[in-house]
């Protein structure tokens, strides 16, 4: 079931791309990960990716911005926010234009993050189910 979920990791950090890209990838789901958030966003609008974890701070467009233009994109893809400076602002924001989740840096633990992602793909077999028997 997992290998069906596509997760995008955006994050200016190398370290974070490369062990939760590798992380993720060994539990079974197909993942891409970006350091620029405007490659991202090119990214995301070419391909259906369920999953978005994404740093608020980075350079050219931050991730507020990028989770506006996803959620308007997709409305059901799921956005984990991560940051390392959280700001009552930036929480608020996040969480207003749809953020699904959000992790402080530096993480507890890899291990947690797998989790929340998780948590995520929970809501979105729910939701799959809730739209099948919908329909039957």
């Amino acid at each position: 079931m997992k290998e069906s979920y596509k997760i995008l990791i955006v994050d200016d950090e190398e370290g974070v791309l490369t062990s939760l890209g590798k992380r993720l990838i060994l539990e079974g789901y197909s993942v891409d990960t970006y350091s620029d958030s405007l490659n991202a966003l090119e990214k995301f609008k070419e391909e259906k990716y369920h999953i978005a974890i994404i740093d608020i701070v980075m350079p050219n467009i931050d991730g507020i911005y990028l989770l506006k233009e996803i959620k308007a994109y997709d409305a059901l893809t799921q956005v984990i926010m991560v940051t390392g400076q959280p700001t009552m602002n930036t929480t608020i924001q996040a969480l207003e234009l749809g953020a699904n989740d959000y992790i402080l840096k530096p993480f507890k633990s890899i291990d947690y993050v797998v989790e929340v992602v998780g948590f995520s793909v929970g809501k979105l077999e729910r939701w799959k189910e809730s739209m099948r028997n919908m329909i039957v």
